[in-house]
């Protein structure tokens, strides 16, 4: 492979593979004593989430409580600037508002191996 196409495809992964937040996690002018709220216990383990399909409403304050029960791991949902570091049995607490319908990708954000590509999920606001 010659380097102008091993650099367009560097170029075409890197691209493909970046996606960019498209709301605030929780925005500022948000009375969070006003809305209504969920809590959902998430956990990270080799190579998947459970659950690795998050339903919630429209108008919602979700809270996500991580835990990875088997080494490190991430837990990046884009769509919300959301990027964290999952620490082996330490729970992180995450909240987003789900402002908009539709479905929002998740995927481990830390290399933990061989089926670590295939460790994603979705939030779907209804």
């Amino acid at each position: 492979m010659n380097i102008k196409l091993t650099a367009l495809f560097a170029l075409a992964l890197l691209v493909g593979c970046a996606a960019s937040q498209l709301f605030e996690a929780v925005p500022p002018g948000l009375n969070k004593d006003t809305v209504p709220r969920v809590t959902i216990e998430v956990t990270a383990q080799r190579y998947h989430f459970t659950p690795d399909v998050i339903r919630v409403k429209q108008g919602t304050l979700v809270t996500l409580k991580l835990k990875a029960i088997d080494g490190t791991h991430g837990f990046k949902l884009a769509a919300f600037g959301i990027d964290e570091r999952l620490e082996e049995n330490e729970v992180k607490e995450i909240a987003f508002y789900a402002a908009k319908e539709g479905d929002y990708g998740f995927k481990c954000s830390h290399l933990c191996g061989i089926g670590h590509f295939g460790m994603n999920g979705k939030v779907i606001v209804e």
